[in-house]
């Protein structure tokens, strides 16, 4: 594994690929992560070239958010086989994506799966979206998908009670152009006895912000240096 970019006791950072990261990784009780959706060509209901496409895509510094879809598709596939790889017997992929309608047809994020058991399909629902397309209704919610290992299970029984719409209002941050809020995340973790979580994705740090508040052990894995930073700003001066 390439030397850490930040490391504490709980806390673990590598700047790279996550390609080339995941492989060393090995018992990870649960990955928690969002990944680039690929807004920046076709953006079902978000115009290609309108301010909110271009916000997001130009907001990654080290990537384009454009890659053609079935490119797009296959990379993503492979990163959620690698993440698996590196579960323990116990452990779980909570893997945050949306639904879209592409030309005409809705693409669901489940394919990124590829046969791997999923157990549930969370919806994090965000009372609030953004769509210029008279073609269908405005998407209001996102899907977290959680591929499981066997033996995974959530903390008890009253862990269940939350359900599996979460009503979560989305985060506006200056230090990444796609947030999502510390509470998503957190309320994952919090749920189960993961001692190591990882987001092999890991923007600003939030992941490893809600692993860090709740005495778990994290890694996150980015590919842009400016948000290792930020990141390591925000988690080693306990900056939420």
């Amino acid at each position: 594994t390439a030397d850490p970019y930040y490391s504490d006791d709980l806390v673990t950072i590598y700047h790279g690929d996550s390609r080339e990261i995941l492989p060393a990784l090995s018992g990870v009780d649960l990955f928690f992560t969002s990944p680039p959706y690929n807004l920046g060509t076709s953006t079902g209901g978000i115009h290609a070239g309108s301010l909110a496409a271009t916000k997001l895509a130009d907001g990654y510094a080290s990537y384009g958010d454009d890659m053609p879809q079935d490119e797009y598709d296959d990379w993503q596939r492979e990163v959620v086989q690698m993440m698996w790889a590196a579960l323990s017997d116990t452990g779980a992929i909570f893997y945050n994506h949306k639904p879209r309608s592409m030309n005409g047809t809705m693409v669901l994020p489940t394919i990124y799966g590829d046969g791997l058991p999923l157990r549930q399909v969370v919806i994090w629902n965000r009372d609030t979206g953004l769509n210029f397309s008279p073609t269908f209704f405005l998407p209001k919610c996102e899907w977290i998908m959680v591929w499981a290992k066997s033996g995974w299970s959530l903390i008890d029984r009253s862990a269940s009670q939350v359900g599996d719409v979460w009503t979560i209002r989305p985060e506006h941050s200056q230090r990444h152009p796609a947030p999502f809020p510390l509470a998503l995340p957190k309320r994952a973790i919090a749920a189960t006895t993961a001692a190591l979580v990882c987001d092999p994705f890991m923007g600003s740090g939030t992941t490893l912000r809600a692993a860090m508040d709740l005495g778990r052990k994290a890694i996150g894995i980015e590919l842009d240096e400016r948000y290792c930073e930020i990141a390591a700003q925000r988690l080693g001066q306990q900056v939420l």
